[in-house]
């Protein structure tokens, strides 16, 4: 592990990878890194937000590392900490929309080995990666039943129309990504990725504020100013950069896919739309990718999808002497376009 190209712990193959570095890279993993000391900072982040979220935020982790280690899961993954941050974010979620009672620590509990269980089979089951899709996936279920297993939903209000602040946008938008819409918590979040990988850092700011700037013209300003509006888009654009291609453009179209179907989830969706628009814009932008060289099936690998006819190249004027050699037309002038490869 290495923090800023500084090593600090010693290199270890992923299936090889201790149960408490495991652990540790499942809370980095909720924003798609592999990094102890991210994971620590994440850590920090949510616990100067709220203390009890940030224990639910370890319960969760753990145990849902442990369940999918007893449950045979991938060893790889298991080294990469994919298999804990699931678990995490539903011990998120369930500190952020539940009043605190007995029913809501022993939920936390029950709720982050299900999600791991699940986790394991969405690895084993899906062509594809499963990002957010299993705590997502529990959560709705449980969300109309909540009253039945004794858990209170907070009565979250409605957002005022202050005057949109980009800054806080940008930090609070990074800090709802762990549902914490403090500020020291999202600089801290962004201060995390930096550790890791200070491009993904960049990607995950410019995703908040892709998010601000679209929110601008719909949301109200305490919408956007809390990062409600926003985190989506830097879950979004940081997953793109990371798992499809290393590319800006691809990162900003995500944050805007991203911000579209979250807006439309909120509105339409019977049940808080969580972390929905970054996953399905994720496996949107992987479909295409698929699709792609399919769909252009005649471009040869390697070469531009478009290619324009070449003009004829015009004959050489000699003009009468003593005028000076007109020079030649250029031909073959080609225009080139940008290909998405199957992300393996």
């Amino acid at each position: 592990m290495s923090v800023m190209t500084a090593q600090l712990l010693p290199q270890v193959a992923p299936d090889k990878t201790p149960f408490w570095r495991q652990c540790l890279r499942g809370f980095s993993q909720c924003a798609f890194q592999c990094n102890e000391v991210t994971g620590l900072v994440f850590i920090l982040a949510v616990g100067v937000h709220n203390w009890r979220m940030a224990v639910f935020y370890v319960i969760g982790v753990i145990l849902g590392t442990l369940v999918c280690r007893l449950l045979g899961g991938d060893r790889t993954l298991l080294g990469l900490g994919l298999f804990g941050f699931n678990s995490g974010l539903m011990g998120l979620a369930l500190g952020n929309f539940f009043v605190v009672n007995a029913a809501l620590w022993i939920a936390v509990f029950i709720l982050a080995c299900i999600v791991g269980a699940v986790t394991v089979a969405a690895a084993r089951w899906l062509p594809f990666p499963f990002l957010a899709a299993p705590f997502i996936a529990v959560f709705w279920v449980i969300w109309p039943m909540r009253s039945a297993v004794g858990l209170t939903a907070i009565n979250l209000g409605a957002f005022g129309h202050s005057t949109v602040n980009y800054f806080l946008a940008i930090l609070h938008g990074a800090g709802s990504a762990l549902f914490c819409i403090t500020t020291l918590s999202g600089a801290l979040f962004l201060l995390g990725i930096l550790a890791a990988n200070w491009r993904h850092s960049v990607v995950a700011a410019t995703g908040a504020l892709v998010a601000a700037l679209l929110a601008y013209s719909w949301a109200p300003g305490d919408a956007v100013n809390s990062g409600f509006a926003g985190f989506n888009a830097v879950l979004a654009a940081v997953a793109t950069y990371e798992l499809v291609a290393a590319d800006l453009r691809l990162a900003v179209l995500a944050a805007i896919m991203s911000t579209w179907i979250f807006a439309f989830m909120n509105v339409h969706w019977p049940s808080p739309a969580l972390a929905s628009g970054f996953v399905i814009t994720v496996w949107v932008i992987m479909f295409l990718g698929w699709l792609n060289p399919r769909f252009n099936a005649a471009a040869p690998a390697g070469e531009p999808e478009l290619q324009s006819e070449p003009e004829a190249e015009p004959k050489a004027v000699q003009p009468p002497l003593p005028a000076p050699r007109a020079p030649e037309s250029p031909g073959g002038v080609t225009s080139r376009g940008g290909r998405i490869d199957r992300p393996e």
